[in-house]
């Protein structure tokens, strides 16, 4: 699917060609992105310019029809030139770091993934999967089915010369939607690759529920050398009763223990080698019973630079792809508050009356139902992107509460996940995808539009068009 968007993207002068190669022809991959400007800079102007090949010049656009037709496309004027110019803006550069980086990303957590023993896991893959292509799937249907009604009712209208205002029409709007759709691709990506991390990390937080952690306790947080204190015989007494009260067979080859002489145990204190002092709390020869199957931690500090990766990758595409989702937005906006007044006030009244209004009211409510959908679809993964980044914290946080083993006997361990989460913490206020910092592209921008929309129609409900469509004869 994203090969299909990435060719229609180079076709209508989006996106360079050989985006991924700084190495090529710097003018065969920036000449689609002047050819399909200047052509539709010329419909636009030959429309407003010449009086031309335009609804508002025909004999059956009435004043309503009239009025809409401009909003429509001096707005989608707005949105194309603002898009067309963030596109030229944008370089190759970010196409070959995005893939670079990515490149090491995946690198990383294939091995990661072989030392956790995750590489057989593909079920859930591929049921992302199926959702991935069916969201892209009903999408491009949408924009077919919005794209076939403004052809079919030009041609109808204007015959051969249709390409003239379907340009100035649903051509700009189709533009902005491919510019999205690329980010939400670039999202996407990000997304799975934390994904991919907090699967590792549950891992590793599995693991730490199986093992039990040691009886020993001490000042983790402290950086003095740690030193094995010889118990008082009565905390010897209580602890071996709490340990084997439940344990006969222990119990007795503790007496046994003890019933033999001191020299054994004098022997053992002068015995001190180098293995000794290194590793002075041995975990895996304690009478603990953990499990011996292989473990994950190992994993910990490659999963913290990955999780910097991933965060430094998602502000790299949110200044590719923020800027131009202002004007996207804005766009989207004008268009559904205006299509619900239209479908309010004009058409449920006069509905069939003239066939020009028709259309430009269906033309409307199709591109607001059709941009609505583009917007939703950003706005929700980009929240994924950011719960599932946020996932990765709670998670470590988890493991912490839980004090393993590794983590006991490794003060780098517990002090890089203190480390990670800290600056994880900073981190969630300083970065969030957003639309240039004017607002954060999540689900709370939903229910702002919403209450500003509901003001907006609440004033323009208001107004009175019965006098309007009288003059225009659509009503007796």
């Amino acid at each position: 699917m994203i090969q299909v968007m990435n060719w229609l993207s180079m076709a209508i002068g989006l996106i360079p060609l050989n985006r991924q190669q700084l190495q090529s022809n710097f003018m065969l991959d920036y000449v689609m992105m002047l050819i399909m400007p200047c052509l539709y800079l010329a419909s636009y102007l030959g429309i407003n310019l010449f009086h031309r090949f335009g609804l508002p010049f025909l004999d059956d656009c009435n004043s309503v029809c009239r009025l809409s037709n401009n909003l429509f496309m001096h707005l989608g004027a707005f949105l194309y030139v603002t898009v067309i110019l963030l596109s030229l803006y944008r370089r190759k550069q970010f196409f070959v770091d995005f893939e670079t980086r990515l490149a090491e990303i995946d690198v990383i957590i294939q091995k990661c993934r072989r030392v956790a023993e995750l590489d057989k896991m593909r079920s859930q893959a591929v049921k992302h999967s199926v959702a991935y292509h069916f969201t892209w799937l009903f999408v491009f249907s949408v924009f077919i089915f919005a794209l076939y009604y403004d052809s079919r009712e030009l041609y109808l209208t204007f015959g051969e010369y249709a390409i003239i205002p379907f340009m100035v029409s649903s051509f700009p709007y189709l533009a902005g939607s491919i510019i999205q759709g690329e980010f939400i691709y670039h999202v996407s990506v990000i997304s799975n690759r934390f994904e991919q991390i907090n699967k590792l990390f549950e891992k590793i937080n599995q693991e730490a529920r199986h093992r039990h952690a040691p009886l020993t306790v001490f000042d983790i947080e402290s950086e003095g050398k740690k030193q094995e204190l010889k118990p008082t015989p009565a905390e010897k007494a209580a602890a071996t009763k709490a340990i084997f009260s439940n344990e006969p067979k222990l119990a007795d080859e503790l007496k046994r223990q003890k019933a033999q002489p001191p020299k054994q145990e004098d022997e053992d204190e002068l015995n001190t080698s180098d293995e000794e002092d290194d590793d002075i709390f041995d975990y895996n020869d304690g009478m603990m019973g953990e499990n011996t199957d292989s473990t994950s931690e190992a994993n910990l500090p490659d999963l913290f630079k990955l999780h910097d990766k991933i965060l430094a990758l998602s502000v790299i595409t949110n200044g590719e792809f923020g800027p131009q989702c202002v004007p996207y937005m804005a766009a989207c906006f004008v268009v559904s508050i205006f299509g619900i007044f239209l479908e309010t006030k004009v058409n449920f009244i006069v509905s069939g009356k003239s066939r020009l209004l028709d259309y430009v009211t269906y033309l409307y409510v199709i591109w607001s139902f059709t941009t609505m959908v583009v917007a939703y679809i950003v706005l929700r993964l980009c929240c994924n992107a950011n719960n599932h980044s946020k996932q990765s914290a709670m998670i470590v946080h988890e493991i912490m509460q839980k004090k393993p083993a590794f983590m006991l006997s490794n003060d780098l361990f517990y002090n890089k996940m203190k480390s990670f989460t800290l600056q994880f913490l900073h981190w969630e206020g300083y970065f969030q995808f957003n639309g240039i910092g004017l607002f954060a592209l999540d689900y709370t921008f939903i229910f702002s539009t919403v209450s500003a929309a509901t003001s907006y129609l609440i004033v323009l409900l208001q107004f009175d068009m019965t006098s309007i469509l009288r003059n225009e004869g659509l009503m007796t």
